[in-house]
């Protein structure tokens, strides 16, 4: 049996990688070209001959498009708080007595927290401020969710089913 020290020693926080598109204006584009796709399909529904041109053209359209976004697509590493760490930063932000924020200041707490969750690349408050200010508000809606998803979840146990199939099955040839 391990001793509570050598549990201790052994705990790592969990981790999420958030996907920040920095080019969200190219989602209409995106939307265009996959209406286009769709428009070229409807098109050939009777067609004989299978997939015109006007389709295939719309396809690597929407391709390119679907490229071009992954390109500005970029990673933010987050790690969840510990609970000492969690408390500490709700004392930091408690909420305004002239509003229903309920345990901590709506207005500073989320930005506080995405500081001191990011690992890669790591950024201030001041950055984080920056950030969230410079984004949409579904993207900041999404990264908020993702943190305090990550804070507050506990870990279960995966058990892929699919790679149990694929290795399943893959015995029996």
């Amino acid at each position: 049996m391990q001793s509570i020290d050598d549990i201790l020693g052994q705990i790592r926080l969990p981790e999420r990688s958030y996907q920040l598109c920095v080019r969200p204006d190219l989602q209409a584009q995106w939307e265009q070209a996959e209406a286009e796709l769709e428009a070229a399909q409807r098109g050939d529904s009777g067609s004989l001959a299978g997939v015109s041109a006007a389709a295939k053209a719309a396809a690597k359209r929407v391709q390119q498009i679907e490229a071009e976004m992954a390109e500005h697509t970029v990673p933010i590493t987050l790690r969840a708080l510990t609970h000492k760490a969690w408390s500490d930063l709700i004392a930091a932000h408690p909420p305004r007595e002239d509003s229903d924020d309920g345990l901590w200041n709506a207005e500073t707490f989320s930005r506080a927290l995405l500081a001191a969750c990011a690992v890669d690349p790591e950024m201030s408050v001041e950055q984080a401020t920056s950030l969230v200010d410079r984004l949409p508000l579904g993207q900041w809606n999404g990264l908020q969710a993702m943190l305090f998803d990550l804070n507050a979840s506990g870990v279960d146990l995966p058990k892929s089913r699919r790679a149990f199939e694929i290795l399943r099955n893959s015995r029996k040839k």
